[in-house]
């Protein structure tokens, strides 16, 4: 295809506003419209009043619409008033020459004409446009042919008419008539006049001849047979009837030969205007809008069209089918040209033709053959041949879908997509399978033929197995919205499976309903545009799995109902969560974002806090925070941790960024070996070369160290196995490498850390507190610990639950496993009627001895991370069970004379959370942390623990 210039046709009517009521031109407009460009008026509903009635209308939408919307409403009135100023002026006229006209009779034959045109415009396609149009043109012709008929019997005797007067009257009629029909039917119209006004047998059987082709093809070739052969067989009738039946019948003779002729001759002179200007585009409109028959030259001049440019021709070819009458040449440019385009262009050029076609039939006849479709519809309308014979000449005349050529197929492939038939569409794709863009159709027809005949969830489990082209289609495919759809329900399908052979019943569940939710998506259109004419059918198949999944959902729902809660707290044992049980923690991930984003270099990041509160789970998850451009390097110093020289540590550290490169995808080299980690000096330069590898590879990218448990360190520098100067190279390796950045996880600030920690990174270290969870937070933690929690919390347990730990992520965690299992234990004896509620009478059996013991480590680790001061302080603040000490009641409890030493220890059990300090009143931040405490005193002093 060239690049040639190809004139883009705008055949629509040139009109920016709507008819006025006011504006007499308009009338002459409408009116012009009805009888020359009926088109017109369905434009002019789709633009100015709604396209919901295009094709065919429901009386009941045409009459709602009809009292909604003002625009209707005007061209109603404007319709009704064309009919009776158009019957008015050529009765007016007549009157003028001398004719008689009956009133009365035009006024009835303006009233049927309007019954008749109204109701009969479903017929030829046109639906509330084609009303407007038939009503207009109806009424006017109706009116004028009666009244002039009634007029002319009762003024009629042997000496007032003669057969040359009758002749004369009948053309001047006749050809005023075939104007009125030049858009609105042609031969058609003419013959429902005839029989109006007594034809012979002749024109009837031409006129229906007319009727059958156009009503059985619409007005894509029906007329251009029927006009001609209708109206030779009508005068030739004539003529006949006109001898036999002799000057009696002169008016009604000359009357029907006028018509006759006038519709004939209206056709051809359409015809020679448009052949005129053939060399023009004009030649298009002039004309070509009216008459069926094809233009000379317009299939070649379209086909020329779409050889040099397919889009633009293509949107050409769909103004001709809109806006006139020339299917014909249409279709036989269309298959011209897709004949003779090369393989690797035909799928995108058919795609781009059926993106947003006028009428489908282009695409059916791109593959079947018009002119047996135009020879069928002759057959059936002899109605006068007995229907054996009728059946016998039909099928000489084939239409069924050809395969041949790949054109063919693939058009054939649409059609059938567009009749709801995808197992035949399967076979019409097959034929272009081998070609470009032919493998994805051929698979999305099989892909919806297999998921029609899906009827149970194990057969919709299977269809993931057809679906797998889906793996290797292009990037940018030929449907990219039905690709869309497919993969959703590939998606479901793949749930189905899961839940087909799942074992725990909530894990099935859990998977139905993700199928449910991407159905119900999908079905409601809301995140994927799927394109005709695959989406009705894709919609089907989603509309029907969305029952089966439903059902199977029902039943594995009462499953699940039947047997124990699964318990998702996996942080109760103190150990890191990752995934969906990560909870919270939005605002720590978003400080740290925060420091590094911008700038050249990473910052450090000093993630400090008391145990358990969540800092191993904020570092595990920080890769999934981070995206998929960083790279994260977790390494726990407890393990770690246990070296005997620097370079044993710095080959942890090297071996855990060598395995996290490879796994994105870095080329990191080999791996490193133990022999070239023996000391610091050594392992320096291995892992300098690590770094300087990588280097190369980081654009856009970052490697993030997150070192936790790093007091560890401390405590291995003091014991002289590993060398200070490790922390200055660190330090280093940060600001010589942009994409690298460094976070440490522990107990401690700057401050409170060995002096090697501050020289290494004091002024350069942004810190960060991970305190208590807040309390949506801490309730999201409880009720929703996993997307699959099948179990509830009373409201008051939520609220008493945060009361006790103040957010604490570890005694949450340990809490809600302990209540999950005392609810567990019921079910298990109580079965299937246990209430799947959790109640405040519950906490009771959980905050026994067995609790404080389990939990220990927690409190027994903040208990020795404190001082002797802030240990005896900690004791006289849990001594009061309700309200807060002021820092006065403290003085006195404790005797100390100086306010000094107890702002101090206030100062650090602050900092590591223990207490709270709120409008100058203390407290314990966690209740649960008092009770220990209390506890503690109880069993030194002999109590015992209940």
């Amino acid at each position: 295809m060239t690049n040639a210039y190809v004139p883009h046709l705008n055949l629509a009517p040139k009109l920016r506003r709507p008819l006025s009521l006011r504006n007499p031109l308009d009338y002459l407009r409408l009116t012009c419209w009805a009888f020359f460009f009926p088109q017109a008026i369905r434009w002019y509903i789709e633009v100015f009043g709604g396209s919901g009635l295009r094709r065919g209308h429901d009386l009941a939408q045409a009459w709602r619409a009809l009292r909604e919307n003002p625009v209707w409403q005007n061209l109603a009135l404007q319709a009704l008033l064309c009919v009776l100023t158009g019957t008015g002026s050529v009765i007016l006229c007549l009157g003028v020459i001398g004719i008689s006209v009956h009133l009365l009779g035009a006024a009835c034959g303006m009233l049927f004409g309007l019954v008749i045109g109204t109701t009969s415009s479903r017929e030829f396609g046109l639906g509330i446009a084609g009303s407007v149009a038939r009503g207009i043109a109806f009424g006017v012709v109706f009116g004028v042919t009666v009244g002039v008929a009634i007029g002319q019997w009762n003024t009629a005797d042997s000496t007032m008419q003669s057969n040359a007067t009758g002749l004369a009257l009948g053309i001047i009629i006749g050809s005023v008539l075939s104007v009125a029909y030049g858009g609105i039917g042609g031969v058609t119209s003419g013959a429902v006049l005839g029989i109006a006004v007594g034809t012979t047998a002749g024109i009837l059987v031409g006129a229906v001849l007319g009727v059958s082709v156009l009503a059985s093809y619409g007005a894509a070739g029906g007329l251009a047979f029927g006009q001609t052969f209708g109206t030779a067989i009508g005068v030739l009738g004539g003529v006949v009837v006109g001898a036999i039946v002799g000057m009696l019948l002169g008016v009604f003779f000359g009357v029907v030969v006028g018509i006759a002729v006038g519709v004939g001759a209206a056709r051809v002179l359409d015809w020679l205007i448009a052949w005129a200007l053939i060399h023009s585009t004009r030649s298009i409109m002039c004309g070509s809008r009216v008459t069926p028959l094809p233009l000379p030259g317009l299939r070649q001049r379209l086909a020329s069209w779409l050889s040099q440019d397919w889009p633009c021709g293509v949107d050409n070819a769909n103004q001709l089918l809109a806006y006139t009458l020339q299917f014909i040449p249409v279709v036989g440019a269309v298959n011209d040209v897709l004949g003779k385009l090369p393989p690797h262009l035909l799928a995108p050029a058919v795609v781009r033709l059926v993106e947003k076609p006028f009428d489908w039939d282009l695409l059916r006849f791109s593959s079947a053959k018009l002119s047996s479709r135009l020879w069928q519809a002759t057959v059936d309308g002899l109605f006068l041949l007995p229907s054996p014979l009728k059946q016998r000449w039909r099928s000489c005349f084939s239409i069924e879908l050809r395969l041949d050529t790949p054109a063919r197929g693939i058009c054939a492939g649409f059609w059938l997509w567009h009749t709801q038939e995808a197992v035949r569409a399967v076979e019409a794709f097959a034929v272009v399978a081998d070609l470009p863009g032919g493998k994805e159709l051929h698979g999305i027809a099989q892909a919806i033929a297999s998921g029609q005949n899906v009827i149970d969830l194990p057969d919709l489990a299977e269809w993931e197995d057809i679906a797998t082209w889906l793996d290797t289609c292009l990037a940018t495919p030929l449907r990219p919205g039905t690709v869309a759809a497919l993969r959703t329900l590939r998606a479901v399908a793949a749930d189905a499976r899961v839940a087909q052979h799942a074992l725990a019943p909530l894990n099935r569940s859990t998977a139905l309903n993700r199928a449910i939710a991407a159905l119900t998506g999908l079905i409601n259109a809301e995140n994927i545009t799927c394109p005709e004419p695959e989406w009705p059918l894709i919609r089907g198949v989603a509309e029907k799995w969305h029952g089966i999944v439903s059902r199977a959902g029902g039943v594995i729902g009462d499953e699940v109902l039947r047997r124990p809660a699964p318990n998702p707290y996996e942080g109760y044992s103190g150990l890191p969560v990752t995934g969906h049980t990560f909870i919270g923690r939005r605002d720590i991930l978003r400080q740290i974002e925060v420091h590094w984003t911008g700038g050249d270099r990473l910052p450090p990041l000093i993630l400090y806090g008391h145990r358990r509160m969540g800092k191993s789970s904020i570092l595990r998850n920080l890769g999934h925070a981070m995206g998929t451009d960083t790279v994260l390097v977790y390494l726990d110093l407890q393990d770690a941790g246990w070296v005997d020289h620097t370079g044993q540590l710095l080959l942890d550290f090297a071996q855990a960024i060598h395995s996290q490169a490879v796994m994105a995808g870095l080329d990191a080299g080999a791996e490193p070996a133990e022999g070239d980690y023996t000391d610091l000096g050594t392992a320096r330069r291995g892992l300098n070369a690590l770094f300087a590898r990588l280097d190369s590879q980081m654009a856009g990218r970052r490697l993030i160290l997150a070192v936790d448990e790093f007091e560890i360190l401390q405590q291995r520098i003091e014991d002289g196995r590993v060398d200070p100067g490790m922390l200055h190279y660190l330090r280093a390796k940060v600001s010589d490498y942009r994409w690298l950045g460094l976070i440490l996880a522990g107990l401690h600030v700057l401050d409170e850390m060995g002096r090697d920690y501050r020289s290494a990174f004091y002024g350069a270290a942004e810190h960060i507190r991970v305190g208590y969870l807040s309390h949506d937070e801490a309730v999201q933690l409880i009720t929703r610990p996993h997307p699959d929690f099948s179990l509830e919390y009373a409201a008051d347990l939520r609220e008493k639950l945060y009361s006790l730990t103040h957010g604490q992520p570890y005694l949450l965690q340990r809490l809600c496993w302990e209540l999950v299992n005392r609810w567990n234990e019921r079910f298990l004896r109580d079965g299937a009627a246990t209430p799947r509620v959790i109640v405040l009478d519950e906490l009771d059996s959980v905050l026994t001895r067995d609790f404080f013991a389990a939990a220990g480590y927690y409190f027994d680790g903040v208990w020795s991370n404190t001082t002797e001061e802030e240990r005896r302080l900690m004791r006289v603040i849990a001594g009061r069970e309700e309200g807060a000490w002021t820092l006065d009641e403290l003085i006195t409890v404790t005797g100390e004379s100086e306010v000094a030493i107890i702002e101090e220890a206030l100062k650090l059990l602050r900092r590591h959370d223990a207490v709270l300090i709120e409008a100058g009143c203390v407290r314990f931040a966690s209740e649960l942390m008092r009770q220990w405490v209390v506890l503690q005193d109880r069993s030194h002093a002999g109590w015992q623990l209940r």
